[in-house]
């Protein structure tokens, strides 16, 4: 399991470097990132999220995906409020710190990391994990980023974009039981496809713009890969653990926890003109420090609940 998770990273890295010298080749540029990031925001991943809820209803997945998404709510909420207690209002680039501390990159890295220990069944269940951040990053993390709380009629509105539109769709035909027909499935699935190298050539171009030597003296970056990495993961194993529930389960929910910074809260950074040259940064440090951290995590669970 540990080799197949320093794979599945050391991939992922070699897509961000990819990406870093397109940038720096001057393939992508500022304007290009804004556009591509709509392209992956607005319709590739909607695409993604439905396809994932593509099966055959099963009554006991239907149990353990439900109790999955209670864990995966639980620890989304309790890596929103650690982070609220570290970035207090006030404190220097709040905004960043919130949103990368509280959104791991659960889609990315996830997806092939679970599908390699579980196969896909464990992308199946690990899909709670990517329900909750795309409510939540919709709602909550707009939110911050905009600094406007708004009303419920703007909430509401949040709530239509593709994202939440395209799991809305997927969780009733799975309980229906409704798959696409071949003929649509397959060239969906290839959209699919570029979801993560995608999201990581975007990524990497961001992390090209950023000052790295001047990151790596920055202690804001460490604070918010120290909190990203290792303490967040640590308190969801530690509120998950003793459950009586699969052991599947809650591996996948605290793995998860424990991803590197996500590409979504650095394209929001982008969007909303906060310090994306920041959210770039930890992006660059998680990416690199998850070749330790992740196989850290799995290795710390065995610990609490033996063999999973």
């Amino acid at each position: 399991m540990i080799l197949t998770i320093l794979k599945t990273v050391l991939g992922l890295l070699i897509l961000l470097a990819i990406g870093f010298l397109c940038s720096k080749l001057g393939l992508i540029d500022e304007g290009a990132e804004k556009k591509l990031t709509d392209l992956l925001l607005k319709v590739i991943q909607p695409v993604y999220l439905f396809m994932a809820y593509q099966r055959a209803f099963d009554r006991g997945l239907l149990r353990d995906f439900l109790i999955c998404f209670a864990l995966a709510a639980a620890a989304f909420l309790a890596m929103i409020l650690i982070s609220h207690l570290f970035f207090p209002k006030g404190s220097r680039d709040r905004e960043v710190g919130l949103i990368v501390c509280a959104f791991p990159n659960v889609g990315f890295m996830g997806i092939p990391l679970i599908s390699g220990i579980y196969g896909t069944e464990g992308v199946f269940f690990l899909t709670t994990m990517i329900t909750v951040f795309n409510v939540l990053i919709w709602t909550y993390g707009i939110i911050v980023m905009s600094g406007d709380h708004g009303h419920l009629r703007d909430t509401g509105k949040r709530l239509l974009s593709p994202a939440l539109i395209a799991i809305a769709v997927g969780l009733v035909c799975f309980s229906l039981g409704l798959l696409v027909p071949e003929v649509v499935a397959a060239p969906l699935n290839q959209l699919c496809a570029m979801h993560t190298p995608l999201a990581m050539l975007i990524s990497g171009a961001v992390v090209a713009r950023a000052d790295l030597g001047r990151g790596l003296k920055d202690l804001m970056v460490y604070k918010i890969s120290f909190l990203r990495m290792l303490l967040l993961p640590a308190a969801v194993a530690l509120l998950l653990f003793w459950l009586p529930v699969d052991p599947r389960l809650i591996t996948i929910v605290v793995l998860s926890s424990g991803f590197s910074a996500g590409s979504i809260p650095l394209m929001l950074c982008i969007r909303y003109g906060k310090n994306s040259i920041l959210a770039g940064e930890c992006l660059a440090l998680t990416s690199v420090l998850s070749v330790v951290t992740t196989p850290l995590v799995y290795l710390l669970l065995n610990l609490l609940m033996g063999a999973v």
